[in-house]
């Protein structure tokens, strides 16, 4: 082969393997939106953790606050905790999530004796209805 093949053959191969830079953009653009997603995913990860922490403190405060208990007396509340954690981390791996969480919202009904709903069932109910 001789240098002018060599180069009309390079030049065939680089044009081969070019991409139009319509094409370059859009595949940027949609990498850049896949990250900015999964940040935004894990911002809301993590404030919804956050949230739920300080709901924990906000709870066993309350709970010392109510009934004088102490840090002796706080041992069997977090023993419980674990325990009924496991127990709906159970049933969610056999049962799913769905039969794990209406089992877990019948049960705080009995003991606090009030009528408890998901949150955002009344939104979600008044949205079923309108699409009916």
């Amino acid at each position: 082969m001789n240098r002018q093949q060599r180069r009309a053959a390079a030049h065939r191969q680089k044009r081969a393997s070019h991409i139009p830079y319509a094409q370059r953009l859009a595949q940027d653009r949609a990498i850049h939106t896949g990250l900015e997603k999964a940040a935004r995913d894990a911002t809301v990860q993590y404030e919804a953790d956050t949230a739920t922490q300080r709901a924990m403190w906000l709870m066993v405060c309350s709970i010392a606050d109510a009934y004088g208990f102490g840090p002796k007396r706080m041992e069997p509340f977090f023993s419980a905790l674990q325990a009924n954690t496991e127990e709906l981390n159970r049933m969610q791996a056999e049962n799913g999530e769905e039969y794990a969480y209406e089992k877990l919202r019948v049960r705080a009904e009995k003991v606090t004796g009030t009528h408890i709903e998901y949150l955002y069932e009344a939104d979600f109910k008044r949205w079923r209805e309108g699409q009916q």
